[in-house]
């Protein structure tokens, strides 16, 4: 695969940076997966301050939804990704009404 140069202009400031990084170097996929690693340690995190697993997975998936959300607003995340994070986020919203519900 062929990289594209550098050039002043991708170099201005970082939104060209940023830009080039996640288009030419990386196809697209360098905010993906770092928002993927994100949820990963913010999951992590909660699970360790004792949280519910439910609720853990509500924490990362909102966080990562409002960064994703951002990231689309900016032009670095195509909106695929977004309407994915929605998707967990309501997976874990139904898991905890799930597993709070009365018996």
């Amino acid at each position: 695969m062929a990289y594209t140069e550098l050039t002043t202009n991708d170099t201005q400031d970082f939104y060209y940076l940023f830009k080039y990084i996640n288009d030419s170097a990386t196809g697209g996929l360098f905010f993906p997966v770092i928002l993927g690693m994100l949820w990963v340690i913010f999951f992590i995190l909660s699970l360790s301050n004792g949280r519910q697993a439910s609720r853990a997975w509500i924490f990362s998936s909102f966080v990562c939804v409002i960064l994703s959300i951002l990231l689309g607003i900016m032009g670095f995340l195509n909106p695929n990704y977004i309407y994915f994070l929605v998707i967990l986020l309501a997976f874990g919203v139904v898991w905890s009404r799930f597993e709070n519900a009365p018996d």
